[in-house]
């Protein structure tokens, strides 16, 4: 028998297939949508709390202050991360808040605690401290 001249099927893809891509496809948009959601949640978080008067004023007097210029070298920057919380209720407030600096010669925490009375626009620091990675030294920043 001469197979010359007959004419080649091309070989069907199973329908199984198709639909394992599909649902792969489906789940890792899922994932991304997820993973972008947090995102999102975390990045509108941090803008917040970086917006905030405590956050910047403490970071303001930690980058004019002598000594943290001296420990940490210029210019000091601010780290991404933060913790803590801001609290305001009917114009009296309360906040506990600690991010990350560095500089040139060295990096800290700075730990912010401060109370906003009624009928006050201010806020007063009982806490304005940086601490210096891996030595014991703290540095006030004052109130």
């Amino acid at each position: 028998m001469d197979t010359v001249g007959e004419l080649s099927q091309p070989e069907q893809k199973s329908s199984g297939g198709k639909i394992a891509l599909f649902v792969g496809c489906g789940c890792l948009a899922v994932i991304l949508i997820g993973v972008g959601g947090v995102a999102a949640i975390v990045f509108g978080v941090f803008g917040i709390l970086k917006n905030s008067d405590v956050y910047q004023d403490t970071l303001a007097t930690a980058q004019s202050n002598p000594a943290v210029i001296e420990a940490l070298g210029e210019p000091v920057e601010p780290g991404f991360s933060m913790s803590g919380s801001i609290n305001i209720n009917n114009g009296v407030g309360d906040a506990d808040i600690s991010f990350p600096v560095s500089g040139p010669k060295a990096s800290g925490k700075i730990h912010a605690v401060a109370e906003k009375p009624a009928g006050s626009k201010a806020w007063n620091y009982t806490t304005r401290e940086l601490r210096l990675d891996g030595r014991d030294e703290v540095i006030p920043l004052g109130p």
